[in-house]
């Protein structure tokens, strides 16, 4: 616990005394405060670009996620005034104490993705990339990449509707296989299955706004290719 006595240094510094009588340097304390209460202030103001009443053209964009969970993340996102949405699916999942119950849970039907519609700016884009737990955005070359009105609507909607819901799974897929997303959003696009999720889903590689992307999807909306 610091002392409260105070040891002159010199005419124009002072120091605080800790128990072991060490000089704390109260110039060089309140700088370092002064530079941490600045950055804040950039921050909260790069943030503030990104926030859903900023007039202007709003388009869609992905964030990757980084040692947090994507509700969470989009969670904090929305306390902060972005408009943010993380789609999710019905999962059944077997109780700890009970293997023939199941209850339901929600997890996010992309994983490792939060989707924010801003208006486009670099400082918008700059406060986001300083949000804690944000990875990256999703994009080419260092730049996000938009995502289109339709497309997302449509992605939401079939979310809400339940489309991505664990209910079936067929048989007869290999890891290794070519496949084709046959419902949902990325119906038609085409991957390789890499593997299987929990429950009855499975994780295909595909080419997502712009880049490879892992996805998971429910096994019955998988088709076998050649």
């Amino acid at each position: 616990m610091m002392a409260v006595n105070v040891k002159q240094l010199s005419d124009a510094q002072h120091a605080w005394l800790d128990d072991e009588g060490n000089a704390i340097n109260i110039d060089r304390a309140w700088k370092k405060s002064d530079k941490v209460m600045a950055e804040r202030r950039l921050e909260q103001g790069l943030l503030a670009a990104a926030r859903k009443d900023v007039p202007g053209e709003r388009r869609w964009f992905a964030l990757r996620t980084l040692g947090v969970g994507e509700i969470e993340l989009c969670s904090q996102l929305i306390d902060s005034g972005v408009d943010a949405v993380v789609p999710v699916k019905k999962v059944q999942v077997k109780r700890r104490f009970q293997p023939r119950s199941c209850r339901t849970i929600h997890r996010p039907v992309l994983r490792g993705l939060v989707f924010v519609n801003l208006v486009s700016s670099t400082e918008a884009f700059a406060g986001l990339l300083r949000v804690k737990g944000v990875a990256a955005f999703v994009g080419k070359e260092g730049r996000p990449h938009p995502i289109g009105e339709h497309e997302m609507r449509k992605f939401m909607d079939l979310a809400q509707e339940g489309a991505f819901d664990e209910r079936y799974a067929p048989t007869g897929l290999v890891v290794g296989e070519k496949v084709k997303i046959g419902v949902g959003p990325f119906v038609a696009f085409e991957g390789i299955l890499t593997g299987y999720g929990k429950g009855r889903t499975a994780r295909v590689m595909t080419w997502l706004f712009g880049r490879e992307h892992l996805v998971e999807v429910k096994l019955a909306n998988l088709e076998k290719l050649g």
